[in-house]
């Protein structure tokens, strides 16, 4: 399948671009302002589909801020929804490619040139100062794109999110992917996820979704889950959410 590619900045046009939206945001500027809906300096990889125009970057910006236009930011629930409605614009109208999605300098991009208003609604200056983990990424930091662990998050756990209306917060999404043992297996994060978002009990939960992963990364050692078939993946999530709070309502309760 042919994608319209990401323009990509690199590691020094995107800290130099970051240092202009933070000294303009400082000053007061409107994010909406700061705006650049074509490529300039940015360049896409010259294999595997075509660059974007003008056109391309305008109707990319223009569904995706369609797509949040009700939603708000702040509370807990309000960052919960906005990431959900995020990564599922980004998933619909943008539909990175493998390689475009791996690459930081693309989601840099569209972070700091396409999209600066998302970004400054939901990581807004603080002291005078933006996180640059959450506006540029992996290339000034960690690897903490508000873009692409949004659009991460609804490739993962859209599905679960749909089916219960119920979007996932920071803390429960790095709970639920943080351990290597048991993110790489999808299918187990799902019935995890699904355990979570039903979950009723004497546990905060985060709290829960904590110790449900750690229990189950615990598995992973006496189990080889990858060959495990849904029935029985979903058994074992249940069997040790009930380790963990015996008297919960969850999923399979």
């Amino acid at each position: 399948m042919s994608h319209t590619l990401i323009p990509r900045l690199t590691t020094g046009d995107a800290l130099a671009r970051f240092t202009l939206v933070e000294s303009a945001l400082r000053s007061g500027r409107n994010a909406a302002d700061l705006v650049i809906d074509e490529a300039g300096v940015a360049v896409p990889h010259p294999t595997g589909g075509s660059a974007p125009t003008a056109s391309v970057l305008g109707r990319w910006r223009a569904e995706v801020m369609e797509s949040l236009r009700d939603v708000k930011t702040g509370s807990v629930n309000d960052n919960a929804m906005h990431s959900m409605r995020l990564g599922q614009a980004i998933s619909e109208v943008i539909d990175p490619s493998p390689s475009d999605a791996a690459h930081d300098g693309g989601w840099a991009f569209l972070s700091l040139n396409l999209f600066p208003d998302i970004l400054e609604a939901r990581w807004p200056l603080k002291d005078g100062r933006l996180p640059k983990d959450r506006w540029i990424g992996k290339q000034a930091g960690r690897d903490r794109n508000y873009l692409k662990l949004a659009w991460r998050r609804w490739q993962l756990l859209g599905p679960v999110m749909v089916e219960f209306n119920e979007p996932f917060g920071e803390d429960e999404f790095g709970s639920l992917l943080e351990r290597q043992a048991v993110a790489r297996n999808v299918r187990l994060v799902r019935f995890a996820a699904r355990e979570v978002a039903t979950y009723q009990g004497a546990f905060g939960r985060n709290d829960f979704t904590r110790a449900l992963m750690m229990g189950l990364t615990a598995m992973t050692g006496p189990l080889q889950l990858d060959v495990l078939d849904d029935h029985e993946l979903e058994a074992l999530v249940r069997a040790t959410a009930m380790q963990i709070d015996p008297h919960s309502s969850g999923l399979g309760a």
